[in-house]
């Protein structure tokens, strides 16, 4: 049994993503959960739906930050890109559906926008600079994930 279809049955883990849904929507995206939490149900989640579903719900997870923390994650995004010789489209802007599109088109290549937004593999985490810490100091990539694992886990659980 897949993830979503246990987040349908009820249970432990049913329980579990309410509560994660309950605190993102109590404060700020980037707060009421660990780092790890965030990687852990955004990596259980975000591959488990098609494409179209995880643009939507990286669009509303995008239109809860502000104009000014969508531009500041933009610019994040684009260095961090570079850093890692990732190609974004030219002139990306922090509009939730132009971005959301972006994140989607990362998101195509399993890990790789958790890694560039500092969530990493443990082969990384042992051989480099810990990705967690990077994460840490970056409330917006914190704030997206979050956001992109809680709005499917609403779709999911709304059927």
């Amino acid at each position: 049994m897949g993830i979503l279809e246990e987040l349908l049955t009820g249970g432990q883990r049913q329980n579990e993503y309410s509560d994660f849904v309950k605190r993102y929507d109590q404060g700020h995206p980037s707060e009421g959960y660990s780092d790890q939490e965030v990687l852990k149900r955004y990596g259980e989640v975000s591959h488990a739906v098609p494409a179209d579903q995880y643009a939507q719900a990286a669009q509303e997870a995008l239109s809860k930050l502000s104009p000014e923390e969508r531009a500041a994650f933009v610019k994040m995004l684009q260095d961090r890109a570079a850093a890692r010789g990732v190609t974004l489209p030219v002139n990306v802007t922090p509009e939730p559906k132009e971005l959301g599109d972006v994140l989607t088109d990362l998101h195509k290549q399993p890990g790789q926008l958790r890694d560039m937004l500092g969530g990493g593999d443990d082969a990384q985490q042992a051989s480099g600079p810990n990705p967690l810490a990077e994460m840490l100091s970056s409330p917006m990539a914190k704030a997206v994930l979050a956001g992109i694992a809680t709005m499917v886990v609403k779709r999911v659980m709304a059927r």
